[in-house]
C-alpha cells in the first residue's frame, strides 16, 4: 500500500501540475478569482506532496508529516473558500471574502498554537478521531473543529447565494459550486483519516474538486445539474429495470433442467430474445415515469410558434399588440414575464440607437424607461449586426460582453427579464422581444433562444403595422389640434381686430374731444377779442381749459409712442438706486384729487423697510400709476384701493430675493377669459359704448393702452406682471388684484442707456 500510495501521490501531483499549466496557459479566457485559483492549486499540490515526506520526520519534535499535512489542506479550504465567495457572493465579494480571510487566519494561529500545547500530534493516524475526543487533543479538537465551522460559514454563503440568484444559470453556477465545495471539503478528510485506502480516495477526490474549480473559472456557464441530474435518473431508472430483469431471467435459468448444450443454447438464444422484447416496453416505462419530471416546463416550439403566430397576426393596435404578445409568450414559452422594447431613434446620439421600454406586460412598472445602444459594442452586434437571441446571463458573464458600457449593463439589468430577441424588418432592427424566468426556475437553453427568435420574427410584420398605425392615429391628433390652435388663433385675430376697430373708434373719440374743445375756445376767444370783451378772468379760464386739452391730447401721443418703442423693444431704462415705497408714493400722488372726488379709499401697507432696488423710477412710477388709475376707473364711487407690498425669498434655494407688490381694488372685475388680454394693446374688456371722456371717472376706459405699458416696462426691469378676479360683475364687483414682481437687481439683459454709480462704460 505504501507503494501504491506514493504512486498515487505522483500522478495527484502530475495532474495537479498540468491544471496549473492549463490554468497559465488560459489566463486571458480567466474570470474573476484567477489568482485565488492559482493559491488553490498551489496549495492543493503542496498538499498531495507531503505524502512523500518519510513519515518519521519531526519538526521541533512534533510537527510532523500529518501536522504539515493538516496546516496544508487548513490553507488549501481557505484559499479555496475565498475564490467560491469571489465568484458566487459578487454584491459583496470584497466584505465577504475579507471576513472568511480573517476566519480563516484565525484558525491557522488556532492550529500553530494548538500544536505548539500539543504533548503529541497524532491526527491523520489511525483511530485518531477516538483519540482525540478521549484524550481531548488541543490540535485533533481546533483541526475538527474550525473545519466545520469554515464548512458551515462556506455552505452558508453559498447556499444563501443560491436562494437570491437572480437567474436560473446563476443558481445552477453556484450549485455546481456547492456540489465543488462538498467535494473538496471530503477529500480533504478522506485525507486526514489515517486509512491508507480513504486517504488513496482522498487523493483522488481532492483532484477532482481542484478540476472542478479550474472548470468553474475557465467556463462561465457550466454544465446544466438539473438536466443531467434528470438524465441520471433516467438511467438509473431504466439499469434497475433491467437489471431486475435480467436477475429474474437467471434465477429462471439457475431453475430449469438443462439435458444437452443444444437444448441450453437454444433456451438461452430464446431467453435473450425475450430480454430484448421485454426491453423496448420496459424502457418506455420508464421513460413514462420520469417523463413528466424531465419534461415539466418544456414547450413544443412548433404549437408554441403557431399559437404565437395566430394571436399576433390579429393586432392592429399597438397596445393591443404588447398585450397579446406578452400574454401569448408567458402561456407559450411557460415564462412569468415578458415585454417588448420598441427602436426609438429620435432622441440618440451619433453612433448610437435609443430603446424604449413599451408599459404593459411584464413592464407594468418601467413605463417610459429610456436606454441606449452602441452601434459599436457587443450588444448591438448579437441582436442587429447577427439578428440572433441572446440570455441575460450572457450579458453578465459572457467574455464577449465584458467590453459593454456600464449604461447597457444597468438598463438591461432593470429590465429583470431573462432572454432577449432582435425584431428584425427588412434588415433593420425596429424592437427587442423579452422574456422574464420561467415558471419552474430553468435556464433558457438554446432551443428556447431559437422559439423566442421565431416568435420575434413573427412580430416583426405586426408591430411595423402597429407602429404604422400608432404613427397614423399620433398625425391625426397632431392635425386635430393644430386646426383647434388655428380656430383659436382665427378667434383671438378677429378679438383683434375687433379691438383695432375699437381703438380707431376710441382714438379718434379721445383726439376729438381735446381738439373740439381747443377749437371751440379759440373760436370763442376769437369773437370776445374782436367784440373788445375779453378781460383777464376769461382769458385765464379758456387757457386753462385749452392747456387741458392740449395735456390730454399729449397723454395719448406719448402712450401710443410708448407702445411703438414696446413693439420693436426700443425702450431704453435709465437705472438708479430707488426705493419700491418713493416708486409707489410719486405714483399715487398726482391721483389724490381724483380718489377724493370718487369718494375712494386708497390704502398702502408694507412699503416702510423695503430693500432698495434698481430701477428706472420715470418708467416705474408710470406703470404702477397706470395700474393705480385702472383701479380707479373701473372701481365704483366709495370703493377701496389696497396697495400690499412684500420681500419674498427666491422660490428655489439660490435664486435671488424680490420684492411683491398687490393692489387690489372692490371694482367690477375682469372675466377669467380676459385676463391675459387686458395686458394686449388697444384691448377694452367692456362695451365701447360705455366709454367716458371723463380720465377717472367710473368706467371711463381710455384707448387700452395703460396696463400694456405697464407690462411691457415692468418685464423691462426683469419682473412679471399679471392679474386675478373672480370674474366681472357690476353687480356685485368681485375686485380685481394685480400683482407685480419685481427683483431687486435687474437681469443683464436689461436694456440701459445709462450705467450705475461706480460701473464701468
Amino acid at each position: 500500500m505504501d507503494s501504491l500510495l506514493g504512486v498515487v501521490t505522483l500522478a495527484s501531483g502530475g495532474l495537479h501540475g498540468l491544471l496549473l499549466l492549463y490554468a497559465v496557459a488560459r489566463r486571458q479566457r480567466a474570470r474573476t478569482g484567477y489568482g485565488w485559483l492559482l493559491l488553490t492549486l498551489g496549495l492543493s499540490l503542496l498538499a498531495t506532496l507531503t505524502f512523500l515526506l518519510p513519515a518519521g520526520t519531526l519538526v521541533g519534535g512534533k510537527f510532523g508529516r500529518n501536522a504539515a499535512l493538516t496546516l496544508a489542506l487548513a490553507a488549501v479550504v481557505i484559499a479555496f473558500g475565498a475564490l467560491v465567495i469571489t465568484d458566487v457572493w459578487r454584491q459583496a465579494a470584497i466584505r465577504g471574502r475579507r471576513a472568511w480571510l480573517v476566519l480563516g487566519l484565525v484558525w491557522l494561529v488556532g492550529l500553530l498554537g494548538a500544536g505548539a500545547a500539543s504533548e503529541s500530534i497524532t491526527i491523520a493516524q489511525g483511530e485518531w478521531l477516538v483519540s482525540a475526543f478521549q484524550e481531548r487533543q488541543p490540535f485533533s479538537l481546533t483541526a475538527l473543529g474550525g473545519l466545520a465551522v469554515l464548512a458551515a460559514v462556506l455552505l452558508g454563503v453559498a447556499f444563501y447565494s443560491f436562494y437570491v440568484a437572480p437567474l436560473p444559470e446563476i443558481a445552477n453556477r453556484i450549485l455546481f459550486w456547492i456540489i465543488n465545495i462538498a467535494v473538496v471539503l471530503v477529500g480533504a478528510m478522506l485525507m486526514l483519516s489515517g486509512s491508507q485506502t480513504l486517504t488513496l480516495l482522498g487523493l483522488i477526490t481532492l483532484l477532482v474538486g481542484m478540476a472542478g474549480a479550474v472548470y468553474a473559472v475557465f467556463s462561465y456557464r457550466v454544465f446544466d445539474i438539473r438536466t443531467s441530474a434528470s438524465l441520471a435518473l433516467r438511467m438509473a431508472l431504466v439499469i434497475t429495470l433491467m437489471g431486475f430483469l435480467l436477475y429474474l431471467v437467471l434465477q429462471a435459468i439457475s431453475r430449469l433442467p438443462v439435458p444437452t448444450s443444444t437444448e441450453s443454447n437454444l433456451l438461452l438464444a430464446l431467453l435473450a430474445l425475450a430480454v430484448a422484447v421485454v426491453y423496448v416496453p420496459v424502457r418506455q416505462a420508464a421513460e413514462w415515469v420520469v417523463r413528466p419530471i424531465l419534461r415539466r416546463g418544456l414547450v413544443s416550439p412548433t404549437l408554441a410558434t403557431r399559437k404565437y403566430s395566430q394571436q399576433v397576426s390579429g393586432a392592429v393596435e399597438l397596445d393591443q399588440l404588447i398585450r397579446i404578445a406578452s400574454d401569448t409568450l408567458n402561456d407559450s414559452l411557460k415564462v412569468r414575464r415578458s415585454g417588448l422594447v420598441l427602436v426609438n431613434d429620435t432622441d440618440a446620439a451619433d453612433g448610437q440607437i435609443g430603446l424604449l421600454v413599451m408599459p404593459g406586460g411584464g413592464f407594468a412598472d418601467l413605463k417610459g424607461t429610456r436606454g441606449y445602444l452602441s452601434k459599436t459594442g457587443p450588444v448591438y452586434r448579437q441582436l442587429a449586426v447577427k439578428q440572433s437571441p441572446l440570455s441575460q446571463f450572457d450579458l453578465e458573464y459572457g467574455p464577449e460582453y465584458q467590453t459593454q458600457t456600464d449604461r447597457e449593463r444597468q438598463f438591461f439589468e432593470s429590465l429583470h427579464m431573462s432572454a432577449y430577441a432582435p425584431i428584425i424588418v427588412e434588415n433593420s432592427l425596429i424592437g427587442v422581444l423579452a422574456c422574464g424566468p420561467k415558471l419552474n426556475d430553468a435556464p433558457f437553453y438554446p432551443r428556447d433562444l431559437e422559439v423566442l427568435a421565431t416568435m420575434a420574427n413573427q412580430t416583426g410584420v405586426a408591430l411595423r403595422n402597429a407602429r404604422l398605425v400608432a404613427d397614423l392615429r399620433h398625425l391625426n391628433r397632431s392635425m386635430e389640434s393644430l386646426n383647434k390652435g388655428l380656430e383659436e388663433a382665427n378667434q383671438q385675430m378677429e378679438k383683434l381686430d375687433s379691438v383695432k376697430t375699437e381703438f380707431v373708434t376710441i382714438a379718434s373719440h379721445e383726439l376729438r374731444t381735446p381738439l373740439a374743445q381747443i377749437r371751440g375756445y379759440t373760436d370763442i376767444m376769437d369773437q370776445l377779442n374782436q367784440a373788445g370783451m375779453l378781460n383777464p378772468d376769461q382769458i385765464g379760464g379758456m387757457v386753462g381749459n385749452l392747456r387741458k386739452a392740449a395735456e390730454r391730447m399729449e397723454e395719448l401721443i406719448t402712450a401710443m409712442l410708448d407702445v411703438s418703442q414696446l413693439d420693436v423693444n426700443a425702450m431704453d431704462l435709465r437705472f438708479s438706486q430707488t426705493t419700491p415705497e418713493s416708486v409707489i408714493r410719486m405714483a399715487i400722488e398726482p391721483l389724490t384729487d381724483a380718489i377724493k372726488q370718487r369718494k375712494l379709499t386708497l390704502s398702502a401697507r408694507g412699503l416702510r423697510g423695503l430693500p432698495t432696488i434698481e430701477a428706472d423710477m420715470q418708467r416705474l412710477v408710470q406703470a404702477f400709476r397706470n395700474i393705480v388709475v385702472n383701479a380707479i376707473k373701473f372701481t365704483p364711487d366709495g370703493g377701496r384701493i389696497e396697495i400690499n407690498a412684500s420681500l419674498q425669498p427666491g422660490d428655489k434655494p439660490g435664486d435671488p430675493d424680490y420684492i411683491l407688490v398687490a393692489i387690489a381694488d372692490t371694482g367690477v372685475g375682469i372675466a377669467r377669459d380676459n385676463l391675459e388680454l387686458v395686458f394686449q394693446k388697444f384691448y377694452r374688456a367692456y362695451d365701447p359704448g360705455l366709454h367716458s371722456t371723463g380720465t377717472y371717472k367710473f368706467m371711463g376706459a381710455g384707448p387700452g393702452l395703460g396696463l400694456t405699458i405697464a407690462k411691457g416696462v415692468i418685464e423691462g426691469h426683469g419682473g412679471k406682471i399679471w392679474a386675478e378676479s373672480p370674474g366681472h360683475n357690476m353687480q356685485s364687483c368681485p375686485g380685481t388684484t394685480f400683482f407685480v414682481v419685481l427683483p431687486l437687481v435687474p437681469p443683464a439683459n436689461a436694456r440701459r442707456i445709462l450705467p450705475m454709480e461706480g460701473e464701468k462704460t
